[in-house]
């Protein structure tokens, strides 16, 4: 959810028109110092110097120094040029990616005659694993299951995911999504040292993840 919230925020930055123009002329132009941008946007340089600041504190702008060899004197002028990363949110949380990444991955180690299927679920453990290194012993678990957009809630002794982050994949393909959910748990649960008190297991509903985590027998 803290990935989502600072997405929001990012995007929430560019409805100021003057600052989504900053943006867009970055986006367009390249690496730009403020005194382009203001003869390009007809715009004071303490409006543009504003608004520059909330665009680098958002990640959406980054600093690039000028070029050592311009035959200018004196210190050179930082240059501004929009980030690379993509900033993406939506409500309810998806994660469409995540899943690209692991069906293009299995999609280069399968070969038959393993069923498709199969490389998705080994990828998809492995991926969890690898999600799941590097998170806290206490919360680790619940922190990542929010973190990939699964909205955890506990019912008595087990773990609901209230939400499905490929919902619309789902709908195309509900076997092999669904598939790829349990398997992503479970390697978030083997990454966590968590498989000795918590099982992933289908539970087909229209609303949440299928997916509950329960206690393991």
């Amino acid at each position: 959810m803290a990935a989502m919230a600072e997405d929001l925020e990012a995007l929430g930055l560019l409805s100021e028109p003057q600052r989504a123009r900053i943006y867009a002329h970055l986006t367009a132009a390249g690496p730009c110092t403020r005194q382009e941008i203001c003869q390009a946007l007809d715009m004071g340089r303490t409006l543009v110097a504003f608004h520059l600041d909330k665009l680098q504190q958002a990640g959406l702008v980054d600093v690039v120094a000028e070029p050592a060899a311009t035959g200018r004197r004196g210190r050179p002028a930082q240059r501004y040029q929009a980030a690379k990363h993509e900033v993406t949110a939506s409500v309810p949380p998806r994660r469409y990616e995540l899943l690209a990444e692991v069906l293009l991955e299995a999609a280069r180690e399968h070969s038959a005659p393993e069923p498709f299927a199969d490389a998705a679920v080994r990828v998809a453990v492995r991926r969890g694993r690898e999600l799941a290194a590097g998170e806290p012993a206490a919360e680790g678990l619940w922190h990542l299951l929010a973190g990939l957009g699964y909205e955890p809630a506990r019912d008595g002794e087990a773990v609901v995911l209230t939400n499905c982050p490929f919902q619309r994949m789902r709908e195309v393909n509900p076997g092999l999504v669904c598939s790829v959910n349990a398997a992503l748990a479970r390697g978030c649960l083997e990454g966590l040292d968590a498989a000795d008190r918590l099982t992933a297991r289908f539970r087909p509903c229209p609303d949440n993840c299928c997916v509950i985590l329960e206690p393991a027998a």
